[in-house]
C-alpha cells in the first residue's frame, strides 16, 4: 500500500464518522473484503482496516474533545510495543 492509499483510507474513515457511520461499519469488515485462506493478503487487509479505523477514531475523538487524549494513548501503546520488542 502506498502512502497515498493510506491517507485516502484514513480520510475515508474520517468522512464515515462525519456522516454518522459507526466504527463497526468499517468497509474492511465486509465479508467480501476479508482475506480467506490467503495469508499473504492478511497483512494488506489489516493495514487497510487499521487505516480506515484510525481515521474514524481520530474524527470521533476530535468531535468528543478527546483528540489530545486519543493521540497520547496511541503514543503510549507504540512506546510499550517498542519496549516489548
Amino acid at each position: 500500500m502506498t502512502i497515498e492509499e493510506l491517507i485516502d483510507l484514513q480520510e475515508a474513515g474520517s468522512r464515515a464518522r462525519v456522516l454518522g457511520l459507526k466504527a463497526h461499519e468499517n468497509p474492511y469488515l465486509a465479508a467480501h473484503r476479508m482475506p480467506t485462506g490467503d495469508t499473504s493478503a492478511l497483512g494488506d487487509w489489516l493495514a487497510r482496516h487499521d487505516a480506515w479505523k484510525f481515521g474514524w477514531e481520530a474524527e470521533d475523538a476530535s468531535r468528543e474533545g478527546r483528540i489530545v487524549t486519543h493521540f497520547k494513548e496511541l503514543i503510549s501503546i507504540a512506546k510499550r510495543g517498542a519496549l516489548d520488542a
